[in-house]
Parts: C-alpha cells; sequence; structure tokens
C-alpha cells in the first residue's frame, strides 16, 4: 500500500497540459453568465488555465467553439491571471 498522497491534476484548456489543480487558476460560470475565479468547489461550469497568458489567447481561438462559454469578457480573465501570476510568484 502506497503512503504518497493523491495529488490531482487538472487539463489547461489553452494549451491542454496537464498540472497539478494548485498550479492551475480556475474559473466557474455562475448562474448569472459572469465569469468568477474560485476554488474547486464553487459551483457552476468551470475550466482551468495555466497563469500564462499564451494559454489565455490559445484558449480565446478555442473558446469560440464553446456555447456556454461564449460571454466570457477576455481581457477581465487577462487582468485576473496577471493577479494570480503576481500571487504566486510573490510567495515563491
Amino acid at each position: 500500500m502506497s503512503l504518497s498522497k493523491h495529488i490531482p491534476f487538472r487539463m489547461c484548456i489553452g494549451c491542454g497540459s496537464r498540472r497539478k489543480k494548485d498550479e492551475m487558476i480556475r474559473f466557474v460560470q455562475d448562474a448569472s453568465g459572469s465569469i468568477v475565479t474560485g476554488p474547486g468547489n464553487l459551483r457552476g461550469r468551470g475550466f482551468y488555465l495555466c497563469p500564462d497568458l499564451v494559454c489565455l489567447d490559445t484558449a480565446r481561438k478555442k473558446m469560440r467553439r464553446v456555447r456556454s462559454l461564449k460571454s466570457v469578457d477576455f481581457e477581465e480573465l487577462r487582468y485576473r491571471i496577471s493577479r494570480e501570476k503576481g500571487k504566486q510568484e510573490e510567495e515563491e
């Protein structure tokens, strides 16, 4: 029996890489249709992105086909990713 703890991995919708859940930023579309950043237990349609603006640009192209997320404000997401990236750099 292994003594190691289970580490959840998630996939970035931009680049498609799999990373630890802690390293990703989760975005959730709530009932009103707005996108919020939050922990994994928020209810609603969600997706994960790497804390990299290149992934956001790639996701923007891919998400044109996703009907439920067409109302995403990408400039707001760009701001949030920049803010989250700054927080992660401060912690290190």
